[in-house]
């Protein structure tokens, strides 16, 4: 675990992959939890103020209490970017306006879920490509939701995605985990930036040869058109 950023109210850290944000009831028998080592290196009783699954890694933000928690999640802008392995070669940006329910409860109401996807880089090797996923609403499992919902699952996705390119990419690239990355996320009006995850320096040097993906999901974002975020979506829905 890497400190990103921090200040009086909250520490933004890297969470590395395979880390359960917070032991719970659907993910099994307690464990050591990324919060229990932000707990022990800050000597504070921090809290994180948003999630990420087992297998994404990336910039995660903890309130240093609870008491300011509230605080820390009303500044945390409302556009998440993260990086994504997906299959396929996705042609321009797709932006996506497809409602999801509680992944967890079947039968919750819809609620308004708004994301873009954008092409970085494809691979000339294997039918994959490197997106950019920015959200502008917080659902459960929202990135790997909606690249499904437009024919580009997330690479590494058990639940989500097609096990035979899983299992095939995991044998002979090591992706052995949910492709996912929280890469640029904005709090206290500083935008933070996780670096590359070092389980992905391999493969992605194996799949998209000498493209530098950073500079190049950069000037994607950069080039792509401005976005709001939909109207009657609070801060605190994200």
């Amino acid at each position: 675990m890497m400190t990103l950023w921090s200040c009086e109210h909250c520490i933004v850290v890297d969470k590395p992959p395979g880390l359960l944000v917070h032991n719970s009831a659907w993910a099994g028998p307690p464990e050591r939890t990324l919060t229990d080592m932000v707990r022990e290196s800050t000597a504070e009783p921090c809290v994180p103020v948003h999630r990420l699954d087992r297998g994404t890694s990336g910039a995660l933000v903890f309130a240093r209490s609870s008491t300011v928690a509230a605080i820390v999640t009303a500044s945390v802008a409302d556009v998440k970017h993260y990086l994504a392995i997906v299959r396929g070669r996705p042609v321009g940006p797709l932006s996506i306006d497809h409602p999801l329910d509680d992944d967890d409860v079947p039968g919750s109401p819809r609620k308004a879920s708004r994301s873009r996807l954008l092409p970085v880089a494809s691979s000339l090797v294997e039918r994959v490509s490197l997106v950019v996923m920015t959200l502008w609403t917080g659902r459960r499992h929202q990135a790997r939701r909606h690249c499904k919902h437009v024919s580009h699952p997330i690479i590494g996705d058990a639940t989500h995605g097609k096990g035979p390119i899983n299992r095939d990419l995991a044998a002979r690239y090591a992706l052995n985990r949910l492709a996912l990355h929280a890469w640029r996320i904005s709090v206290e009006d500083v935008t933070v930036v996780a670096p590359l995850p070092a389980d992905w320096l391999q493969p992605l040097a194996a799949l998209f040869g000498g493209v530098d993906v950073v500079s190049a999901a950069e000037a994607a974002l950069a080039g792509a058109p401005p976005e709001d975020r939909p109207e009657g979506l609070s801060a605190l829905e994200t």
